[in-house]
């Protein structure tokens, strides 16, 4: 580049920054300006106004105490779950041919929207998954990541496949 090529893209440079410079500070810098006139009134937060938010949100509110017992009650029940998935790995019982169950065949259908509980519900209904298996399922599913990765659609399912099979089927191998 020649002398004046530089002086040239210099000046243009300066002139880029003088006009950023213009806008930034002159135009859009409101908020220095006019922070007197943008004061929020703020109400006191009351019982009332946290009842409103709450109902106008959909959600409830519940005291400490009444979550440490809901806390409680669903830590012994997954140690209770957890216990009698040991059992039943550790001390599995003899098959006899005489109280043979039957095998349940369904057609699973999965759409948009549905979550892995709602897809365990409709096993538990249709006798494919025992009740006691449901949150087993649910906790696969999350723990392998598997939930983006249902696909929709229809599926064939039986009640002596295993869960990691019938994950298997309705996430298409993942």
């Amino acid at each position: 580049m020649t002398k004046n090529g530089i002086r040239g893209f210099a000046a243009g440079i300066l002139i880029a920054t003088a006009v950023f410079a213009f806008f930034y500070y002159l135009i859009f810098n409101e908020g220095t300006q006019s922070s007197a006139q943008k004061v929020v009134k703020q109400t006191p937060l009351t019982e009332a106004t946290v009842t409103q938010y709450l109902t106008s949100h959909h959600r409830k509110a519940i005291d400490v105490d009444a979550y440490n017992q809901w806390q409680a009650a669903n830590t012994k029940a997954t140690a209770k779950t957890d216990q009698t998935a040991k059992k039943s790995k550790s001390n599995p019982k003899p098959k006899t041919n005489s109280g043979k169950a039957k095998t349940v065949t369904y057609n699973l259908n999965i759409k948009a929207g549905m979550l892995p509980g709602d897809i365990s519900n409709s096993l538990v209904q249709a006798k494919i998954l025992k009740s006691n298996q449901k949150n087993a399922f649910d906790q696969y599913m999350h723990s392998k990541k598997l939930e983006k990765y249902v696909q929709l659609g229809t599926f064939k399912v039986s009640s002596d496949m295993s869960i990691q099979k019938i994950a298997q089927v309705i996430t298409k191998n993942h």
